[in-house]
């Protein structure tokens, strides 16, 4: 049997391309340089050339790979359930789960400062937005049809709602990693989603053995009706 062929070149490319992730995570865009790549990869100019021709054609690959990167983060709960289930599952993963590859937000905030001035960028990051929000929007109007709301509220508005938190807490965490509880803001939202389209989700539960306040009032009328001295 014949030894699986080394693509050589697929290992080079992906070499060059973790040094440039690297020095934009690292050192910023602004340090990203021939140069500075050569060293970090450990390549002379001519091996770097060879599969690159230029720095823009990198910082090209760079790119494609943070939208490796997003996609693999969504994708991640595909299978999943489905609705609901799946919804929760993408929160909980996301808010939950240590990133899978730490120089993610480095390299999606930097893509996103330059999407002024480049719409090459710009289009590709919107696309894969839009994707999320038609993933999102169907796995809502799927549990919806399950389960109708007496909220007017279309699965779209919600998905653009599901999207716009998450890039907010993700924000923070980036800037700050203690910013938040995790799991307390995970059920917070989660339970505040299923509470506004539902009125019976968690948030609305009662600890076992509690009372209501209208149960109480009745056992107060019913102990003072007890306690009256008949004339």
């Amino acid at each position: 049997m014949k030894a699986a062929r080394i693509d050589v070149g697929r290992i080079r490319r992906g070499q060059i391309i973790d040094a440039a992730t690297v020095i934009i995570s690292q050192q910023g865009l602004q340090n990203l340089s021939l140069s500075e790549i050569e060293k970090q990869a450990g390549m002379s100019r001519g091996q770097l050339t060879y599969y690159f021709k230029t720095k823009e054609d990198i910082l090209l690959a760079v790119f494609d790979r943070l939208l490796e990167m997003m996609h693999e983060r969504a994708q991640a709960c595909d299978t999943q359930g489905e609705g609901w289930e799946r919804l929760q599952a993408l929160l909980g993963h996301l808010l939950l789960s240590p990133p899978a590859f730490p120089e993610f937000g480095a390299l999606q905030y930097t893509f996103l400062s330059q999407i002024s001035h480049r719409e090459d960028f710009r289009r590709r990051l919107a696309d894969l937005y839009e994707q999320w929000r038609v993933y999102l929007s169907q796995d809502f109007a799927d549990e919806l049809t399950r389960r109708p709301s007496n909220r007017k509220v279309s699965p779209r508005a919600l998905a653009v709602l599901v999207q716009a938190v998450l890039h907010g807490l993700l924000v923070q965490r980036a800037a700050e990693p203690e910013a938040y509880d995790p799991q307390e803001v995970f059920d917070l939202f989660r339970d505040l989603l299923s509470t506004y389209l539902w009125d019976g989700g968690p948030a609305q539960q009662k600890a076992p053995g509690s009372r209501s306040s209208t149960n109480g009032a009745a056992a107060r009328r019913s102990q003072n009706d007890s306690q009256e001295v008949p004339s």
